[in-house]
């Protein structure tokens, strides 16, 4: 419960700075892109197979509409195929902390779809994330995150990832995420909008 506080505590902070006139001026990352590509789900016996778009819209200087879908599927259950269908939609704020280095805060609402020859069910929560990004090089930028995941899965998560500017509409994207039941692989293409 600490936990759900302080993240709530740091997430309200954020919105606060992305709404403040005083603040607005501050550059830092890009927060218009897309992320496009493929995701691995290694959970406990049962991993799946994804394809997955991650688009963040900058409407302020410290806000960004965040949305995102995956599909997938899974023949790990034996005599059935279980497929993923997600659509997540919120906002993330964020702040410019030096040139090189930015925090920020996710708060996200996902509807996930499991369907299967024999069963179909729904689950829907919250995600709520906080991090850094780091421009290591002109072209390389790291990330980590701890992500808290509320749904009839409940986890904490941690990432780590990197984007590697390919040009100035491109970058390449991976990234792993690890929690205790799930573990999260993602390597793809990000649009730069």
């Amino acid at each position: 419960m600490k936990l759900q506080k302080t993240l709530a505590t740091v997430l309200a902070g954020s919105l606060v700075l992305a709404l403040s006139p005083a603040v607005m001026a501050a550059k830092g990352f890009s927060y218009s892109y897309a992320d496009v590509g493929y995701q691995r789900i290694d959970g406990d016996g049962v991993d799946f197979d994804n394809g997955v778009v991650d688009a963040s819209f900058g409407i302020f200087d410290m806000f960004a509409l965040r949305a995102g879908f995956r599909r997938g599927n899974t023949s790990d259950i034996p005599g059935d195929n279980l497929d993923l269908t997600e659509f997540r939609v919120g906002g993330r704020g964020h702040y410019k902390l030096m040139d090189k280095l930015d925090i920020f805060a996710d708060v996200l609402g996902f509807n996930a779809k499991f369907n299967s020859n024999q069963s179909t069910f729904n689950d829907a929560g919250a995600i709520y994330e906080a991090g850094v990004r780091f421009q290591v090089v002109k072209k390389l930028e790291v990330n980590t995150s701890y992500k808290y995941l509320s749904g009839d899965i409940d986890d904490d998560f941690g990432t780590v990832g990197a984007v590697f500017k390919i040009s100035k509409a491109f970058s390449a994207t991976a990234n792993a995420t690890f929690g205790s039941e799930i573990d999260e692989y993602f390597a793809g293409l990000r649009l730069n909008f």
